[in-house]
Order: C-alpha cells, then sequence, then structure tokens
C-alpha cells in the first residue's frame, strides 16, 4: 500500500479491507489497528454487521411487499421510523429477522402478495407445529413486526396482537456439589476460570459476559458494573477469588495483547487485533462450559437456586442478582414449596 499510495498521507481503510479480501494470507485487521493506532489511517464509517446481515435478510425475501416490509420493520426496531422509538441492540435486530424471514417466505409461497393479507389464523398457523424456544422467539418476533407495520400505518389492524402462546417453564433445581467442586482448576486459559466464576458465583448470564466492558470492573474496590440494555446497570460486589481471577486475566491480556484497542473485558487472539473492537463470540463463551460439562445456564440456575434455598428472601435475590420480582419469587418458591399460599378459606 505504501508503495503505491505513498505514506505522506493516512491510508483509506477501504482499500486496505479491499486489499485484504483477496487473499487469507494477507492480515488486514492487523494492519488497520496498526495504523489507526498510530494515526495513519483515514477511516471508513462503521457499519454493524449484525445490521448488515438482517439487510441482507430482508431484501432476500422474493416479494417485494414482504421485503418492504421488512426493510421498515429493521428501521423501527433501530429508532430510525416515522415516530422516533428507542433504537434496539443490532443483535437483536438481526435475531428478529431471522426468525421472521422464513415465514415471510412461506406466506408468499402461498399465494399472499400484502402484509394486510395476514390474518390471526395464519399465524396460528405457523405456530402451530413448533414447540419451546423456537415457538416463542417466533412469537415474540411476529408480535413485534406486527406492531411496528401498524405503526407505520402498513397494516390496518395488528394479526398478532389476539395470539397467545402457553408454555410451561420448568422450577429450578440444585446440582450435586460433587459436580462443582474443583471446577476452576480443570481450566488453563486464565480468561476461562473468570468466566466461570462469574457465572457460578455471580450468575451472570452468558451474554453478559461478551458485552463486559474493562471499564466495568474496578478491581480496587472489588466492584464489576453490569450494563444491561433497557433496564438500570447492575453493580456486582466481587469475591476475593473473582478478584484474584480478573488480575491474573488482565495481567495475561496486556503481556500478550499491549496495544490492543478492544474495550472489551474479554477477548480472544482474533478480536483483540480488530481495530472495530468486537465483543467475543457466543462459541468463546461457551467454550470453557462444554470443556467442564456444565452449561453455563445450569451452573447461573445452581447458583440463584442454592442462595433461594439459604435465605428465601427475594428482595435478597434481586438485590445480588439483579432479578426480576417475578423471577426471585420463582427461585424461593421453588426451593420452599412450603411457602406456597393455600387457597383462600371461606
Amino acid at each position: 500500500m505504501t508503495g503505491h499510495l505513498g505514506a505522506e498521507v493516512p491510508i483509506r481503510e477501504a482499500d486496505l479491507r479491499a486489499l485484504a479480501s483477496t487473499s487469507a494470507s494477507l492480515q488486514g485487521a492487523r494492519v488497520i489497528n496498526y495504523l489507526r493506532l498510530r494515526g495513519l489511517l483515514e477511516a471508513q464509517p462503521s457499519r454493524d454487521p449484525c445490521i448488515a446481515r438482517a439487510r441482507h435478510h430482508a431484501s432476500a425475501i422474493s416479494h417485494a411487499a414482504f421485503a418492504t416490509a421488512m426493510h421498515t420493520f429493521i428501521d423501527v426496531l433501530l429508532g430510525q421510523g416515522s415516530t422516533p422509538s428507542r433504537a434496539r441492540s443490532p443483535k437483536i435486530v438481526e435475531n428478529y429477522v431471522v426468525a421472521v424471514a422464513p415465514t415471510l417466505e412461506a406466506w408468499s409461497a402461498d399465494g399472499l402478495t400484502d402484509p394486510r393479507e395476514i390474518t390471526k389464523k395464519h399465524i396460528e398457523d405457523a405456530l402451530d407445529p413448533l414447540h419451546g424456544d423456537q415457538a416463542r422467539r417466533l412469537h415474540t418476533s411476529l408480535r413485534s413486526l406486527f406492531r411496528a407495520l401498524k405503526r407505520e400505518r402498513l397494516v390496518f389492524r395488528d394479526p398478532a396482537r389476539g395470539v397467545s402462546l402457553t408454555s410451561s417453564r420448568p422450577l429450578p433445581t440444585s446440582l450435586p456439589s460433587d459436580r462443582i467442586a474443583g471446577l476452576l482448576d480443570r481450566l488453563d486459559d486464565p480468561r476461562d476460570p473468570l468466566m466461570v466464576a462469574l457465572v457460578a458465583i455471580h450468575a451472570l448470564l452468558p451474554r453478559d459476559l461478551a458485552r463486559l466492558m474493562r471499564t466495568d470492573l474496578d478491581r480496587s474496590k472489588g466492584r464489576l458494573r453490569l450494563r444491561r440494555p433497557e433496564r438500570m446497570d447492575h453493580l456486582i460486589y466481587l469475591d476475593d477469588l473473582a478478584v484474584r481471577l480478573a488480575t491474573a486475566w488482565e495481567l495475561e491480556r496486556h503481556q500478550r495483547w499491549p496495544d490492543t484497542s478492544n474495550p472489551h473485558l474479554f477477548v480472544t487472539r482474533n478480536s483483540a487485533v480488530n481495530d472495530a473492537g468486537p465483543p467475543i463470540s457466543a462459541g468463546t463463551v461457551q467454550k470453557p462450559f462444554k470443556q467442564l460439562g456444565l452449561p453455563a445456564g445450569v451452573l447461573r440456575v445452581d447458583r440463584i437456586y442454592d442462595e433461594a434455598r439459604h435465605s428465601a428472601d427475594p428482595v435478597r435475590l434481586m438485590k445480588l442478582f439483579g432479578l426480576s420480582n417475578l423471577s426471585a419469587t420463582r427461585y424461593v418458591l421453588a426451593a420452599h414449596p412450603d411457602k406456597k399460599n393455600g387457597p383462600i378459606a371461606p
């Protein structure tokens, strides 16, 4: 690049990415990050990959009316509709679009040509063969879609409004103590024990681990700020073990990638050199838990259930783990079935 363009002015990021795309052996992300840190890069406007994939799915819908409706749906989710609204995260936008797109394509194949033709029966038929999380995901996405289309006046009524989805939620249970003992000793990478400890001790969700920023961690005060979209931040007071593990990870991170500009607390060898500063992938988060043979969700439920068994206080659970009133009450009732209210006396 310097041989062709010279080094007197910043090099355009678009040119670097175009050159890097010609061969897998060219380390475009590393070069871009290097030039950015030294003020030698002319950056291009950021383009979120989740939104790009969502737009691609919308454009791939065969019928133009449904494709237009999907693009309008994306605009509303991003807060760019006719009426200003709160923007959703790019990942949520992509998840909604991915969930809805096959159903819109199926309706188009059945001869429907406009979202205004969709009725409550069409939605119920689409949900009928699905079960569990798959049914809930489609149900939520369709409700959000038609709510957005009605607000933008692309449909006269919301056919998904009266559709309900009933499902049973199993009560939480506890893991045997012998399965939890010695978990951290089986992990080698300093990043993995910290992630497992935050889930098994402080009941963080896997998606919370990927969103954590370096500025959220205050090791001197032993505190971790958990940013929760659409809710108030939750402040976690770390125990001594978590603080030691966080210190070990910070030292490892600084030694391996001293020049990284990624603001996230957890990085990998790929995300550390990526100038866009992406979070770690879901696969990276799940890797240590798969190695231990215990899903992150199971460890989290076990931690909250154990606390509920000892304290029987939903307010304490809400303060410790940032749970809602309903979730905290469910855990307490699962740990103490005797506390359930009996029938009302006449």
